[in-house]
C-alpha cells in the first residue's frame, strides 16, 4: 500500500512538473528585456559572461545591482557558459526551475495537509496561474524562482527534522536556507513559516528554540540587504521618514493588499507596472475601510479558524512582509510579488474543494478544480504573448497602467531601438507630461536627434 501511495505522488510530480514545463516552453522563443533590468543583469554584467575565476570572485564577494544574491548570479553564468547570450538557454533555465518548484509545492502541501486532492489542486495552480506569467516569462526574476526552489527545499527537510529528530536534517535545512538567502535576500521571513508550522500545525510552543540559528542568519542577511541598497542609493532616505511612511505609504498598501487577493481569485488587467492611487491619512474612506475588514479577517481566522486554515492564511501573510513596503520599494505593487503568497491562498482553495468533495462526490470536485485550472491555464499562456519582447510588454502595460511614466519611457526606449523613432518621441512626451525626469528629458533629445539623420522612410 505505501509503495503504490509512493508512485502515486511520483507520478503526481511528473504530471505537474511536465503539464507546466510544457505550457511553459513558449518562452523559449522570446528575447531578452534590456529596459527591465536584463541589460544589467546580463546583457551588460560582464561578470556572469563566463565562469572565470575573477567573474566568481566578484560575484560571491561584491554586491551587484543593489542586491547580493550570488546564486542568482552564478545561474546566469552557467547559462552565459552553455548558451552564451542566447536568450533561449536563460527562458529554458526559468521554466525548468518554475517546473520544479510546482512539484515543490505539491510536495510541501502534501506533507502539511496530508490531503492528496487538496495539495494536488494547489499545485496546479501555482503552476497554471497566470500571476506568476512574471516571474517566469522574465529572465531577470530568476532570483524568485531560486529562492522559491531552495526555501521550499528548507522547509521540508525542517519538517522531516521535526518528524525523525534527526540532527543531519536540522543542518540541512539550514543549508538550504543559507542557499534561499543567497538567490534573493527577501527570504528572510522564512523562519516565520517555520515557526508557524511548528506553533499551528504540531502545536508545539517549545520547538521556537530549534529557530534561533535561522533567525540568526536571516537578520545577518536582512542588515547586508539594508546595507546593499542603502549604499546604491536603492532606498531614499527621505522615504524612511515616519511622515512618509504614515501618510503615504502604508496607507496607500492597505486597499493593495486586498487588490492581491482580487487578483488572486480574479486575474484580469494583469500589468507589468500598475498605476496605484497614493493615499496620504489612514482616515481615508478606502484606506480605512480595507484595514477594518482586514482587522475582522484576522480576527475571524486566528480565533475559528482551524489549524490548516491559520497556517495557511499566515503563509499569506509573512511571505507578503518583504514586500509590502515595509521599507518602502521603488514599486508598490507587482504581480512577481505574489509568487510565494498566494500558495496559501491555492492551498485553501484546493482545501474547499477537498471538503466539498468528501460531501458532494470527488468527481463534481475534481471537475470544478480542472475547469478552473484550465481556465487560469489559457489565461497564463496568453498573458505569456505580452513577455515576448519589450515592444509587446510596454505597449501592453501602456494600455493597462497610462498613468505611469516609466511604461511610456521604456516604450519609448523599445521603439528607439527598434528605429521607430517618431512613435519613440510620442512616448517619451508622454511620459514627461506625466513626470519630468532626467532620464526622459534625455532620451527625448537623443531621439530627436536620431530622428533628423535617420534617411526618410520609403514610401
Amino acid at each position: 500500500m505505501k509503495s503504490f501511495f509512493d508512485e502515486k505522488r511520483a507520478a503526481s510530480c511528473l504530471i505537474l512538473f511536465a503539464a507546466t514545463f510544457l505550457l511553459y516552453l513558449k518562452t523559449a522563443g522570446f528575447e531578452f528585456l534590456p529596459s527591465w533590468d536584463d541589460a544589467e543583469y546580463v546583457l551588460d554584467n560582464t561578470r556572469v559572461h563566463g565562469m572565470t575565476a575573477e567573474n566568481l570572485r566578484l560575484i560571491f564577494t561584491t554586491a551587484y545591482f543593489s542586491n547580493y544574491a550570488p546564486l542568482h548570479l552564478l545561474s546566469y553564468a552557467v547559462d552565459f557558459s552553455v548558451w552564451g547570450l542566447s536568450p533561449k538557454g536563460f527562458h529554458l533555465t526559468n521554466t525548468l526551475l518554475h517546473s520544479a518548484n510546482a512539484a515543490l509545492v505539491f510536495i510541501l502541501v502534501r506533507r502539511l495537509t496530508k490531503d492528496g486532492f487538496a495539495s494536488f489542486a494547489a499545485a496546479a495552480l501555482f503552476a497554471f496561474h497566470p500571476l506568476n506569467v512574471e516571474n517566469g516569462a522574465w529572465v531577470s526574476e530568476r532570483k524568485t524562482l531560486l529562492t522559491a526552489f531552495f526555501s521550499f527545499a528548507s522547509i521540508l527537510v525542517y519538517i522531516s527534522f521535526r518528524e525523525k529528530g534527526r540532527a543531519g536534517y536540522y543542518f540541512l535545512s539550514l543549508v538550504f536556507f543559507a542557499l534561499a538567502l543567497l538567490s534573493k535576500p527577501l527570504t528572510v521571513v522564512l523562519p516565520l513559516s517555520l515557526a508557524a508550522y511548528d506553533l499551528f500545525i504540531r502545536k508545539d510552543v517549545r520547538a521556537v528554540k530549534w529557530l534561533t540559528p535561522f533567525f540568526a542568519l536571516a537578520a545577518v542577511f536582512a542588515i547586508a540587504a539594508f546595507r546593499a541598497h542603502a549604499e546604491a542609493s536603492a532606498i531614499e532616505t527621505d522615504t524612511l521618514s515616519p511622515d512618509v511612511l504614515f501618510n503615504i505609504v502604508y496607507p496607500t498598501m492597505l486597499p493593495v493588499f486586498w487588490e492581491y487577493v482580487r487578483l488572486i481569485f480574479w486575474p484580469t488587467g494583469l500589468s507589468g507596472f500598475y498605476g496605484v492611487t497614493l493615499r496620504s491619512s489612514f482616515l481615508e474612506p478606502a484606506v480605512l475601510a480595507a484595514l477594518l475588514s482586514w482587522a475582522g479577517v484576522f480576527a475571524v481566522v486566528l480565533w475559528k479558524g482551524a489549524a490548516q486554515v491559520r497556517f495557511w492564511f499566515l503563509w499569506f501573510w509573512v511571505w507578503l512582509l518583504p514586500v509590502s513596503n515595509i521599507i518602502p520599494l521603488p514599486v508598490y505593487y507587482a504581480d512577481r510579488y505574489m509568487y510565494m503568497p498566494a500558495i496559501g491562498f491555492f492551498v485553501l482553495f484546493g482545501l474547499l474543494l477537498s471538503a466539498a468533495g468528501a460531501r458532494f462526490g470527488v468527481k463534481a470536485a475534481g471537475a470544478v478544480a480542472a475547469a478552473v485550472v484550465i481556465a487560469l491555464g489559457a489565461s497564463a499562456f496568453v498573458r505569456m504573448d505580452v513577455w515576448e519582447n519589450e515592444v509587446t510588454l510596454w505597449e501592453d502595460t501602456v494600455k493597462k497602467s497610462p498613468g505611469v511614466d516609466k511604461a511610456h519611457l521604456n516604450l519609448g526606449y523599445a521603439y528607439e531601438m527598434r528605429g521607430r523613432f517618431e512613435e519613440a518621441e510620442r512616448e517619451y512626451l508622454a511620459a514627461i507630461a506625466i513626470y519630468q525626469s532626467p532620464e526622459a528629458l534625455s532620451n527625448l533629445e537623443m531621439v530627436r536627434v536620431k530622428k533628423r539623420l535617420a534617411p526618410p522612410r520609403k514610401p
